[in-house]
C-alpha cells in the first residue's frame, strides 16, 4: 500500500488524508480520510456549542411560557428554526470530521464509495460516459475566508467527487482519475 507523501506509480506525490492501494494492472483503489480543514473545524465546533447553548436556554424559555421583546409568547416556529440550524451544522461537522471516501477503478467504471459514521453512499460512473475532470474554486471568495477547491466529474453533466479541501488535494486526484480514465483534466488556477 502506498502511503502519505510517497510517489506512486503515476509520479505524483500522494496528498496527506488519501492513500492508494495497487489492484493489479492500471486499475486501482484510493481512500481518502476528511479532516475538514482545520480553521473551518475550529469555527464549526465552536459555534456548534454556543449555538447549542442557545437552543437548550431557548427550548426552556419556551417550555417555561418565556416571552418576546413584545409581550407575546415564543412561538414554537421560532423554536423549531434554531434547532433546525442546530442539526444542519452538527451535520455538515460530522461530514467534516468523519467522511471516508473510496475511488475504485477497474477497466469499466469509476466507483465512489462514501461513509459517514455508519451511513454508506455508492456512486458507479462508467468510464466511457466520462468527459472530463475539472478542479473548481469553491470557497474563499466574498465573506468566505477560508480558500478551498473541489473536484468534478463531467458525465451528463457535473458531479462532486471532493469538495472544500486544499488545493492539492483536488489537483492530485483530478491528474490521477483523468489519466485513468485517458480524459482531461482542467485545473483550477490557485491565486
Amino acid at each position: 500500500m502506498m502511503g502519505q507523501n510517497k510517489g506512486n506509480a503515476r509520479g505524483l506525490i500522494i496528498p496527506p488524508g488519501f492513500t492508494m492501494v495497487p489492484l493489479g494492472g492500471n486499475d486501482f483503489v484510493i481512500h481518502h480520510m476528511r479532516g475538514g480543514m482545520g480553521c473551518m473545524n475550529v469555527f464549526l465546533t465552536v459555534w456548534l456549542v454556543g449555538w447549542s447553548f442557545a437552543c437548550v436556554f431557548l427550548l426552556r424559555q419556551y417550555l417555561d411560557g418565556g416571552k418576546m421583546d413584545d409581550g407575546s409568547p415564543i412561538p414554537l416556529w421560532f423554536v423549531c428554526i434554531f434547532w433546525v440550524g442546530e442539526v444542519v451544522v452538527a451535520c455538515l461537522l460530522t461530514y467534516l470530521l468523519f467522511c471516508k471516501k473510496s475511488f475504485r477503478t477497474d477497466a469499466a467504471f469509476l466507483s465512489v464509495d462514501t461513509v459517514v459514521l455508519c451511513f454508506r453512499t455508492s456512486r458507479t460512473i462508467p468510464k466511457n460516459t466520462i468527459k472530463r475532470f475539472v478542479q473548481v474554486k469553491d470557497g474563499g471568495e466574498g465573506d468566505d475566508s477560508f480558500p478551498s477547491w473541489g473536484l468534478k466529474v463531467e458525465v451528463d453533466k457535473k458531479a462532486t467527487l471532493l469538495f472544500r479541501q486544499p488545493y492539492e488535494k483536488s489537483h492530485w486526484l483530478g491528474q490521477v482519475l483523468a489519466k485513468w480514465a485517458g480524459v482531461d483534466f482542467i485545473e483550477a488556477l490557485k491565486e
